[in-house]
């Protein structure tokens, strides 16, 4: 993506400078080799900023190491307290909320869905 930019942005500029010099441009050739001179060059710089590791910084947005499934399930598995946000987590309120699932709370401490 990098290189594909940094080509738009050379070949941009090389037609506004023909553009002000009322030169004739120069043979095919020599614009061809300029730019597949510019696109080696762009391609060996954005090889060079590879990481070392990709999967690396797969871990870090997909987050399946063993440890954060552990802490996930147990988060899942206590039981809520029912004045917090989320006490009715196990208890259907029938999409009401705010003031409207006040009653839900009544019923999910009857049932012993949160503390």
């Amino acid at each position: 993506m990098r290189s594909l930019v940094l080509v738009g942005l050379l070949m941009a500029i090389d037609s506004a400078a023909w553009a002000t010099d009322r030169e004739p441009p120069p043979p095919a050739s020599f614009r061809q080799r300029l730019d597949e001179d510019a696109i080696r060059k762009a391609v060996r710089d954005t090889l060079a900023e590879k990481p070392d590791n990709p999967r690396l910084h797969e871990a870090d947005t997909l987050r399946a190491n063993r440890y954060d499934i552990f802490a996930r399930q147990v988060e899942d598995a206590t039981v809520p307290d029912c004045l917090h946000a989320d006490g009715l987590k196990r208890q259907p309120t029938f999409f009401l909320t705010g003031l409207l699932a006040l009653p839900f709370v009544a019923v999910a401490k009857v049932r012993g869905k949160c503390q």
